[in-house]
């Protein structure tokens, strides 16, 4: 039945996205009336405006981080693997225990490069921001070594332990608190980005390796 299962959802997701891109749900939040204004005073702005795909495309060098880009895959894929492996517990045990190893496998790799290898340093934070960052810090510790221990514990129940309902308990515990982690290491990220303006176009960050 799984296989009939995937191969639907995939399509499903893949016409979704297809349409998502004739939807256009929140083009009037882009068109504020001072914009409008500007751009009918100035009618090369206005072209440019009209026609997005008319920009150069950013490349990766003109980003001041790559962090943003890789700490996404952590915090999707071991939140999902959480559910994923609750869901074992019920039905296609053997195939979703498949997904639980993929799943974390992907998601560890990019939670350890995301803290450790492409963390950017910051500079001149006030108090606020620096107690933020420690915490975003600290969670993603958290969440690196939860989910590499969950990953081992995943490898160990579904290849020698045969899914052993002690040992799939121990992989649950640990799942749910890397994704715990992640979620709350997202947050405090978030939370230097969108309050404290930390990483905004290169602000409080040192330019130098990543």
């Amino acid at each position: 039945m799984l296989r009939y299962i995937l191969p639907a959802v995939a399509a499903v997701m893949i016409a979704l996205f297809a349409a998502a891109k004739f939807g256009y749900g929140h083009e009037d939040h882009n068109q504020p009336a001072a914009n409008a204004a500007a751009n009918t005073a100035s009618p090369d702005v206005a072209r440019t405006e009209a026609n997005p795909a008319s920009q150069p495309a950013a490349g990766l060098t003109e980003f001041p981080t790559i962090h943003p880009m890789i700490v996404h895959f952590p915090i999707v894929l071991l939140i999902v693997a959480a559910f994923v492996q609750i869901a074992s517990f019920f039905v296609f045990r053997r195939e979703l225990g498949w997904m639980v190893v993929v799943f974390v496998l992907i998601g560890a790799i990019g939670a350890y490069l995301a803290s450790y290898v492409y963390h950017p340093h910051t500079t001149g934070l006030n108090a606020s921001a620096e107690r933020l960052l420690l915490e975003h810090e600290l969670y993603a510790d958290y969440t690196v070594w939860l989910s590499i221990g969950g990953l081992f514990a995943k490898v160990m129940s579904q290849f020698a332990l045969k899914r052993a309902w002690w040992s799939e308990a121990v992989v649950t515990l640990l799942l749910i608190g890397s994704a715990v982690a992640v979620a709350l290491a997202g947050h405090h990220g978030a939370e230097l980005v969108h309050k404290e303006g930390v990483g905004a176009k290169g602000a409080f960050l040192e330019m130098h390796d990543h």
